[in-house]
């Protein structure tokens, strides 16, 4: 299980961009030496959720830092880009990385960035789906050129995406999604699978759907294998001190955090105060693991035995101060990350995990806002919350 870096700082406004960015670019640099073996950049606008708002510029800007490290996108949010222009960008980044690059995409869903763009949200898993098929009709178009005809976007292309992308047969894809329907299609078409927080239990079911449009692909073994290799899960990290009080010295990053979070994804300006503590409990519960080295090694040890192959670590959060953010850094390379790339897949795990979930559980979507469940299951809403906090406190797996 390999370790890698996922780059998404709030910041607290005009006056702290530069400082933000830069100290980041510290911050890539020590992952690098710390043996972190990807960067992962992600997009939002408009809402100080993100202090650089454009993943496609600061990987260009990037590519001539890292020297080993791949870059991957978690996420691009396709509807606010050109699939043409987008394919190459693609390709150049490719070639300015030799080759170390994930196209990461998805959907995205903050109403305030669509209405920036002067889009409409409901469109967006459409637009996704169009997008990418213009996108792979790019990659694999022959020299003369080619049409593409879509509700979205037409146009022809008389000539080729110059450059080519120095990998084949075109730059590796990894698709972010949470719905079984969308994980399964995104196996069938080769492309890696980027996880939310989520938590085992949540997870192993739909592995088995990934695995599942894997072996329906009719991919060479290898493609396969090279599409295992860049799903991910993302988590927040904050790795303690020995007899540290944690939630004491990030409880303020947070509070912070929890508001930003609410304001990019909902668009709620103002959370009331049942609101925030709900928020919070369930982002306590699946998007922050924070704790002593050992305390890391046995929350995430799970994930590598269900055969998830990487870990992105969001650790600059919250208006979390740099200086924090290194240490913490430091101390998981030190003491969480040999433990992490010792882990293997474990056969059967996966089905042991979803034998032990009942099903209704199985299918349901934790999320910070509660929790929602998917079509299919007969649980209302807060049964199914009980039985995931019973399988949570039972440690299952």
């Amino acid at each position: 299980m390999r370790v890698g870096l996922y780059i998404n700082p709030q910041t607290p406004g005009p006056g702290h961009d530069y400082r933000l960015i830069h100290e980041v670019l510290e911050q890539i640099e020590l992952a690098e030496a710390l043996g972190f073996e990807d960067i992962w950049l992600t997009e939002h606008h408009f809402t100080d959720y993100n202090a650089y708002s454009d993943p496609v510029l600061f990987a260009a800007g990037l590519s001539h830092r890292v020297k080993k490290m791949t870059i991957g996108f978690s996420l691009a949010v396709v509807p606010f880009h050109h699939p043409i222009r987008f394919a190459t960008q693609m390709n150049l980044l490719d070639n300015l990385l030799d080759g170390r690059l994930i196209v990461g995409v998805g959907p995205g869903n903050s109403p305030d960035e669509f209405l920036g763009y002067g889009l409409d949200a409901a469109l967006r898993h459409e637009m996704t789906r169009e997008f990418m098929e213009i996108v792979e009709q790019a990659w694999a178009a022959p020299p003369e050129g080619f049409r593409y005809q879509g509700r979205f976007w037409q146009g022809q292309v008389r000539g080729r995406i110059i450059p080519e992308p120095v990998q084949r047969p075109r730059p590796r894809v990894a698709w972010a999604t949470l719905t079984p329907e969308t994980i399964y299609y995104a196996g069938t078409r080769g492309y890696s699978w980027l996880i939310g927080p989520q938590t085992p239990y949540w997870v192993a079911p739909r592995l088995k759907r990934y695995q599942e449009g894997l072996a329906a692909s009719g991919l060479s073994p290898e493609l396969q294998e090279r599409a295992w290799y860049g799903t991910g899960i993302l988590r927040q990290i904050y790795c303690a001190a020995p007899g540290e009080n944690w939630l004491e010295t990030i409880g303020p990053y947070i509070d912070t955090y929890i508001r930003k979070a609410a304001k990019a994804n909902t668009g709620i300006d103002d959370l009331p105060k049942d609101d925030f503590e709900k928020r919070k409990q369930g982002y306590l519960s699946n998007w922050l693991y924070a704790g002593t080295a050992q305390e890391l090694i046995e929350k995430l040890a799970p994930f590598g035995r269900l055969g998830v192959r990487h870990l992105m670590c969001w650790c600059n959060f919250g208006h979390l101060p740099h200086k924090l953010i290194r240490e913490s850094m430091l101390r998981f390379a030190a003491d969480v990350l040999p433990a992490l790339n010792a882990i293997q897949p474990e056969p059967g795990y996966i089905d042991e995990v979803i034998a032990a979930t009942p099903p209704d559980v199985q299918f349901w979507s934790p999320s910070v806002t509660g929790g929602r469940r998917e079509k299919g299951a007969t649980l209302t809403d807060e049964q199914a919350a009980a039985q995931a906090a019973v399988l949570i406190d039972q440690k299952i797996p």
